[in-house]
């Protein structure tokens, strides 16, 4: 698969079947993560946690079901929204993927918000590897910033990180429900010529 055709077939899947992950899959995402650009080159300051178990996503899940909760916080994230369209005990935060990659990183005082550009690289690392392996996969944002936003459900010491580091982004990866397809690329970013 060329490069273009790999971003042609990369998207966020929501929905994925109950089939495991194999572990070549799983070692091919961790060498994408490896492969990604590391701000100073510190790779010290990054961190990875594979979840599997089910019971651990489930007490990580709910920061964001309370958030989910809130209605004048879910229209100021989506917008107007029927009440109806969101059942906090029908959703699942990791849509159910049978495997969920954090990315964790060191605290930073020398250089402030590389620890997010570092993580995004990374993520979108082994998204782009699970594309290419007809995986699905989706960035799992919204659950650690609920937990933030909820600190009395913040339950990161199950992650079992190292002193420091905190969990800054994730990926669910997972064999998707439905049929991959291509699909065109729109210019949707605004850019301007200086």
């Amino acid at each position: 698969m060329d490069f273009t055709e790999l971003l042609r077939y990369r998207k966020s899947t929501r929905k994925f079947t109950d089939e495991a992950i194999s572990q070549d899959d799983l070692t091919r995402i961790l060498a994408a993560a490896n492969g990604a650009p590391v701000g100073s080159n510190l790779y010290r300051d990054v961190h990875l946690t594979i979840v599997r178990d089910r019971g651990v996503l489930d007490a990580l899940a709910e920061a964001a079901i309370q958030r989910l909760e809130d209605k004048e916080t879910m229209r100021r994230i989506v917008g107007d929204i029927p009440a109806s369209a969101i059942d906090p005990k029908l959703i699942d935060p990791f849509y159910h993927a049978p495997l969920v990659v954090f990315v964790s990183h060191r605290k930073q005082d020398l250089q402030p918000g590389i620890e997010y550009s570092n993580v995004a690289c990374i993520v979108y690392s082994m998204h782009l590897a699970a594309t290419e392996l007809g995986l699905g996969s989706v960035f799992m944002w919204g659950v650690l910033e609920a937990m933030r936003e909820f600190p009395e459900r913040d339950h990161t010491e199950l992650l079992q990180l190292p002193d420091g580091f905190e969990p800054l982004l994730g990926l669910a990866v997972g064999h998707p429900a439905s049929e991959r397809r291509a699909r065109d690329i729109k210019e949707r970013i605004g850019v301007n010529w200086v």
